[in-house]
């Protein structure tokens, strides 16, 4: 369940059982739910008969009183509604206590406290908010508070506060998001958690596992740590799990026994992790991370990568080709007449009304695409409302018009890299343009090759090729004669495609595919 304040309730008893096996909860243990939402994760915890203290908070008064309502029958449990948390001196364990308190967990004054002293909590257990939105005057405090900190995305803030009001020992156990291992955004993040905890194991998996959720950015993961000092922390090794197929698997990682084979395994040091670029998880065979880490040149260096235009309101301003195109169902059709050439940022010269092809979508075929798909409107009138409207951007526009390579933002399992001369890009699209032009077919013939692809899922996972990440691609340039056999075969896979050669087309891949193998060593 999903409510404004972006928290995914936790409805999934596999989920919460592995959780809480893996704080090792002991008898007067004090334990934080900072995002204590329907009790789920207290339920667990009560079902162990064990005297702890619990600490519910949460910024959302309705789940406060659901709460207190929930436990106030419960003969085991004394509930306490209470406007500050316990004072160590009060706590007593003669039958389980669980303190309630509405309250933003982020800037909760008792928890500076507790962060000040060293550390309050045994245990820390959670699913917080993912990306739940902060206004501004929010987001100037966060900044303040947590300097450094990307403080759009809340499940991170809530993490770094988590670990810091941990006793050293004390164990954590959270479901976020897997992107706080990669993404640029969360280098900082990596840094401090790399540095204070010793990450136990983390597994990853789709979200569609929590019952009526499911977000295809990226994946779920529950993360195990204990709070370490740094050299400690350092010297610790990172059990990492990805591949399940059901929730159920996860009592697996109790048992001792060898996993089944679609579970697989990747133990990391985390020396290893903190000494990679913007300290990121590089989850990958050997070979694939010594080509990441050891990449003395990469796309960024040898080409501009970059995204494209923005209509401001794409189903006013595009037209599809017709309603075989992809996504094209809301849209209107282009009347072929109104199509003109045009390369110039000012606009079709002379007509009231006008449109240009525009690269908006992946493409069928890998190298070349046989005909536009998709027209914007760009007669001089609508020039000048794009200029003038804040929601249009025309972003990177010295690319327009420009040769070079284009691939989707939406990420498949394949990249299907192709040319794009003479077009306008929407921003959509990773334009990438070498800034030897004498290199556009080698990069073209990289962008589609089988190593490239792996390292850019690699680098970063999710489902976006946003250009950021295409720029950190490693780039190996063999020697000229090796370059002028590529060209001469990216040349003959284009006229295949355009004669529709299909079965020479795809011969001709495999042998460009072979040979950059090589030249990137695997």
């Amino acid at each position: 369940m999903k409510d404004t304040f972006c928290s995914y309730y936790t409805n999934s008893d596999d989920i919460t059982s592995y959780m809480a096996r893996r704080l090792t909860i002991s008898r007067n243990d004090v334990i934080l739910e900072p995002s204590a939402g329907e009790g789920i994760f207290i339920d667990e915890i009560l079902k162990l008969n064990t005297p702890v203290q619990i600490d519910a908070l949460d910024i959302n008064g309705k789940a406060i009183s659901v709460l207190e309502k929930k436990y106030q029958g419960n003969n085991a449990v004394t509930v306490r509604k209470t406007d500050t948390l316990p004072d160590e001196r009060l706590d007593t364990f003669g039958i389980p206590t669980l303190w309630i308190k509405e309250t933003d967990t982020l800037v909760d004054e008792q928890l500076d406290c507790f962060g000040i002293i060293g550390g309050h909590y045994d245990k820390v257990i959670g699913n917080p908010p993912y990306g739940a939105w902060q206004d501004y005057d929010k987001r100037d405090l966060l900044k303040k508070k947590y300097p450094g900190q990307y403080v759009k995305e809340t499940y991170s803030l809530f993490l770094l506060r988590c670990i810091s009001v941990l006793k050293m020992g004390g164990r954590l156990s959270f479901i976020i998001p897997d992107t706080f291992m990669f993404l640029n955004l969360h280098s900082k993040l990596r840094e401090l958690l790399l540095t204070t905890a010793k990450i136990e194991e983390i597994i990853t998996f789709p979200s569609k596992f929590f019952p009526g959720v499911n977000f295809g950015y990226s994946n779920l993961s529950i993360i195990t740590l204990e709070k370490a000092e740094k050299v400690d922390a350092l010297n610790n090794t990172i059990r990492i799990v990805q591949g399940f197929q059901a929730a159920s698997e996860f009592q697996l990682l109790f048992e001792g026994n060898e996993l089944p084979a679609h579970l697989r395994t990747f133990n990391l040091k985390q020396a290893d992790i903190y000494a990679n670029t913007q300290h990121r998880f590089i989850i990958a065979d050997n070979s694939i991370i010594d080509i990441i880490n050891n990449a003395a040149v990469r796309l960024g260096d040898v080409a501009n990568v970059v995204t494209g235009f923005y209509t401001g309101d794409n189903k006013r301003f595009i037209r599809a080709l017709d309603d075989t195109i992809k996504g094209s169902k809301s849209y209107e059709k282009i009347n072929p007449d109104l199509v003109f050439p045009c390369a110039s940022l000012h606009g079709i010269e002379n007509v009231s009304e006008g449109y240009i092809p525009y690269v908006k979508s992946a493409s069928k075929t890998r190298y070349y695409r046989t005909n536009d798909e998709w027209f914007v409107r760009w007669d001089k009138e609508t020039i000048n409302h794009y200029n003038g409207n804040k929601k249009s951007r025309f972003q990177n526009s010295v690319f327009y018009f420009k040769t070079g390579v284009a691939i989707p933002m939406v990420k498949a399992s394949t990249i299907r890299a192709f040319l794009i001369e003479n077009r306008v890009f929407d921003q959509s699209i990773v334009g990438i343009f070498p800034k030897d032009i004498s290199k556009l077919y080698y990069i073209l013939a990289l962008m589609n090759s089988d190593i490239v692809n792996e390292l850019i899922h690699t680098i970063n996972p999710t489902a976006n090729n946003s250009a950021n990440y295409v720029k950190q691609i490693p780039y190996i340039e063999p020697e000229k004669a090796v370059l002028e056999k590529i060209e001469s075969k990216v040349k003959s896979i284009i006229e295949c495609i355009k004669q529709d050669k299909s079965d020479d087309y795809e011969e001709i891949h495999c042998e460009l595919n072979s040979i950059i193998n090589q030249i990137y060593g695997t």
